[in-house]
């Protein structure tokens, strides 16, 4: 069975990031886009990783994306959902770390959380009743609680999820989504998706009633003591796209966890010529691909990805 991120029906949940591109030679999809100038097209991933077969025709998808007019592709990869390096690094023009991912493996010992951590979920659990739930029999009150966690953050472009994305994980095998509840309110959950002894963090949200409550900690607790029987759990890294230890969901996160993975961040030029064209007049400075970097002409905090 594919793993949900690689199918075409979670593909076509994120029409808003761009158009399904299918990949059997990765036995993946990817999205294509118009590239900023509009008069070309690339590639990325699906969020928030991209699954790329461990026995994947790597070149043979690149030559596929290629062949189909587009500029550049690059995706976001998980230790444990692609191919492995020396495939990565011969396909792909840089494969580099992205940020660091918090994990618990079950494997290294059981729970155990930090004064902190201990004390939030005490205090959680004296607030709110939580459960693991059916997502389809509380999706009004789920997207109106992502709702509001985009409105209170600014979350913006690929964030910014239309009802098609949620309706499709509510039908979606392996989605598994844990909630906390205030005299029957739906005020805080966390959606997972778990394939194969491997669950990755989908999508968490909570109310501001949710947060007064710290309901997060019981609802993770949940999960954790739920897949993670025998199960590993990723529970994602950091806001932002580097690793920040002072970072407020980075010790939120690593509170629950006991070991880290790597991310990594993949691209590959398939039209140099355009490439170069696109980007003439953008900063230089890592960003890939670089024509949706920061103009040259624009302060440096301008630009916000």
């Amino acid at each position: 069975m594919s793993h949900p991120y690689a199918t075409a029906a979670y593909a076509q949940s994120l029409a808003h990031a761009g158009e399904t591109f299918a990949m059997p030679e990765w036995g993946s999809h990817v999205l294509v886009r118009p590239t900023p100038r509009g008069d070309r097209r690339d590639a990325i991933g699906a969020y928030p990783l991209a699954v790329i077969a461990p026995d994947a025709d790597l070149a043979g998808g690149l030559e596929r994306l290629r062949a189909a007019g587009l500029v550049s592709v690059v995706v976001v990869a998980d230790d444990r959902l692609r191919p492995d390096m020396p495939a990565m690094a011969a396909a792909f023009d840089f494969v580099r770390p992205f940020k660091s991912h918090h994990l618990h493996d079950p494997a290294l010992g059981l729970l155990a959380y930090g004064k902190h951590h201990r004390y939030e979920l005490k205090r959680a659990l004296g607030r709110v009743e939580v459960r693991e739930i059916a997502l389809a029999e509380h999706l009004p009150a789920w997207t109106a609680l992502y709702r509001e966690l985009a409105a209170r953050h600014g979350l913006a472009g690929l964030h910014t999820f239309p009802a098609a994305h949620h309706e499709a994980l509510a039908r979606l095998p392996g989605v598994r989504a844990f909630a906390a509840f205030a005299e029957g309110r739906l005020i805080s959950a966390h959606l997972f998706v778990h394939q194969d002894g491997y669950a990755v963090s989908h999508l968490a949200a909570s109310s501001a009633e949710g947060y007064a409550a710290g309901a997060a900690y019981a609802v993770n607790d949940l999960a954790l003591r739920t897949l993670g029987d025998g199960a590993v759990v990723n529970l994602g890294g950091g806001a932002g796209v580097t690793d920040d230890p002072t970072d407020g969901l980075v010790r939120f996160k690593s509170g629950f966890a006991n070991t880290t993975a790597q991310a990594w961040l993949a691209g590959k030029v398939l039209d140099a010529a355009a490439y170069e064209r696109l980007s003439a007049g953008f900063a230089r400075d890592g960003f890939f691909p670089a024509y949706r970097a920061r103009p040259l002409e624009e302060p440096a905090d301008a630009h916000q990805g």
